[in-house]
Parts: structure tokens; sequence; C-alpha cells
């Protein structure tokens, strides 16, 4: 079953300042189906973020469709995607935007509070999450405390916290060393295969996009290649460098 489906997106920007507009997206369509783990990759200004955000109902599209659970978010008004995707979609951010006056255990629980989820339910939500994902050490820390991985992993845990459709990460692994990367994206493999979670990452990181088991590349705002995972990461590390040759530019 597909979980998210995209069709036809294009996004234009619009002239500024005598500059002519811009076509960062030129009618992509793909799907992802429920439990897949799919990357997107491409060179700088290949519109991958911007799809991202699109997808993830950030942004909004000049033309297309964008459904998750067969519901069109570009045709949602403001208040009714708000709900939608606080319900229904995680997004994990490169620079974790943990709110700094809260504890781990209380980050993870805030999307849970802002949905006016009871007190009890919250608790238990957030201690079974801080378990799964080894964060019971530190679940009364603050963030300023933490190491850069730990707050990513809390990220994490706060965008399972409820029990999203789907998941979106832009580049999660672009802030942290390699160790750190390394925890992360085993992290990551953790709630995919465990969970079933569906993940949709935006990446530059061959290491991390290997984690995935689809990946698509976008260069100039459309999609010029697809490859999938046999199972073997190393293999498909390999497929993704020929890969980026294939297609050029910096990724």
């Amino acid at each position: 079953m597909k979980v998210l489906e995209c069709m036809k997106l294009t996004k234009i920007y619009d002239a500024y300042k005598k500059v002519g507009s811009v076509k960062a997206l030129k009618g992509i369509s793909f799907g992802v189906e429920e439990g897949e783990f799919l990357g997107i990759m491409g060179p700088s200004g290949s519109g991958k973020t911007t799809l991202l955000n699109i997808l993830s109902g950030i942004d909004n599209a000049t033309n297309g469709e964008v459904f998750i659970k067969g519901k069109n978010i570009i045709k949602m008004k403001r208040d009714e995607l708000a709900l939608f995707r606080r319900r229904n979609i995680g997004f994990i951010f490169q620079d974790f935007n943990l709110l700094e006056s809260l504890t781990v255990k209380e980050n993870i629980g805030f999307p849970m509070t802002v949905d006016k989820v009871k007190p009890e339910i919250i608790e238990s939500k957030a201690s079974e999450l801080l378990n799964f994902l080894n964060l019971k050490e530190i679940e009364n820390s603050y963030p300023y405390n933490i190491s850069g991985g730990q707050k990513q992993k809390t990220a994490v845990a706060r965008a399972l916290a409820v029990n999203p459709s789907i998941v979106f990460a832009d580049e999660p692994t672009g802030n942290l060393d390699s160790k750190s990367s390394r925890n992360i994206m085993d992290t990551f493999n953790k709630i995919n295969e465990e969970r079933k979670t569906t993940i949709v990452m935006v990446t530059h990181d061959p290491f991390a996009a290997s984690f995935c088991t689809r990946i698509i590349f976008i260069k100039d705002g459309e999609i010029k290649l697809e490859i999938n995972s046999d199972g073997d990461r190393r293999r498909f590390f390999d497929k993704i460098i020929e890969a980026e040759g294939a297609i050029g530019g910096d990724i």
C-alpha cells in the first residue's frame, strides 16, 4: 500500500529584482510504499529540500498533488493541514529543533501535549520511546547538556511520538561526526525494520543513503535516476557512488 504519492509536482519561485523566475521542480511523480525507507539525493540546488518541504506540507507546490494515506494535502486549508501534519507526519531536522527549556523526556512528549493527549498517555508513550531508543539515562537532561547525537536521537523519538504514517528527515546526519552519524543511521534502520516506519530522507551522504531501500536522484528539478538496494549495504554504497558519478554535480 502506498503511504505517499506525488503527481506532477511543480514549484516555481517568482522573479525577484529583475531576476527571472526559477523552476525548482519540474513535474515530479513517484510513490512510497508502506514500510519503505526512501532516500532523495542530488547536487546542491537540485530541488531535493524543496521537494521534501512540499511532501511534508511545510511548503506549497505551484502545481501538482501530494497524497498521504489517500488524503490530498495540497487541497487542505491551513488549519486542516496543521492538524493532519500533527497527527500523521514526523519531521527530523538537520539542526534538531529541540526546545532548550524542556528536558529530553518533555521534548519527546511535546507533540502529544500540543495535541491535548492525556498526561498518562504522554507519560507512557514517552517512556516507551526512551527505552526503545536507549535514552532513559538522559531523560531529565536538557538539550544544552547532551551531545549532538543524543539530540538527534531525541528528535527521532519526538518524531515517533504521534505514531506517524510517515517520517521525513532533512539531512539528519549533517551536523554530526562520523560516529554519531553511524549511530543515528542505525537508529533509522531500527525504527524502519522493527516498527515498520515509513521514512523519506534527503541526504548528500552516500554512507547515510546506503541504509535506504531505494534512492531517487534529482537534478535540475527532475528525477534523473532511481536505484534499489538488494539488502547488501556495501554493494548499495558502491551503487550510490556510481550513480552520483552518472548524474554529475556536487552531491
